[in-house]
């Protein structure tokens, strides 16, 4: 079944990444242009999370995953919950994370088992408020990643006209 494409503002949302390897490194850095909060839950991060975490672009958390981290107050004296969580750590971890999740009506994606997604991660093209999101449901990565590189370099092109 294809997925719906939903266009949404995120601007000051907050979203929850479990895990802070490259995989969750490159969901943050996209997700950053679109002005959200984002929150990390992981024992370790990758040296750019880090800088990112240092200069107060997340907040991270360093400890290992529970289902308490599904609880915004374990981050701020906040009552909105999580926009959705994006779950990027060890395949077990990320299974917790999406019974948790499903289990208290909060969208999560997977990113190591598609057939786990609320919805799923798009190669993204950004150009000023130009945004194109381009999927293959989850079934092809390296075909998403060479069409939106495709996309991304006939956009700036014709931007430059």
């Amino acid at each position: 079944m294809a997925y719906f494409p939903l266009f949404i503002n995120l601007e000051e949302k907050p979203i929850l990444v479990i895990g802070g390897g490259v995989i969750a490194e490159r969901r943050i850095h996209s997700l950053l242009e679109f002005g959200c909060r984002i929150f990390v839950v992981s024992p370790e991060l990758t040296d750019k999370l880090g800088q990112l975490a240092e200069g107060g672009r997340i907040v991270w958390k360093k400890e290992e995953y529970s289902k308490e981290c599904l609880n915004r107050y374990v981050f701020a004296n906040e009552s909105a919950p999580w926009t959705f969580v994006l779950a990027a750590a060890l395949e077990c971890v990320n299974a917790d994370v999406v019974r948790d999740c499903k289990e208290l009506g909060i969208l999560v994606n997977n990113a190591s088992r598609k057939e786990d997604c609320d919805f799923y991660f798009p190669g993204l093209i950004k150009e000023k408020e130009l945004v194109i999101g381009v999927t293959s449901g989850g079934s092809d990565h390296k075909f998403v990643a060479a069409l939106s590189k495709r996309i991304r370099e006939l956009v700036q092109k014709t931007w430059q006209v």
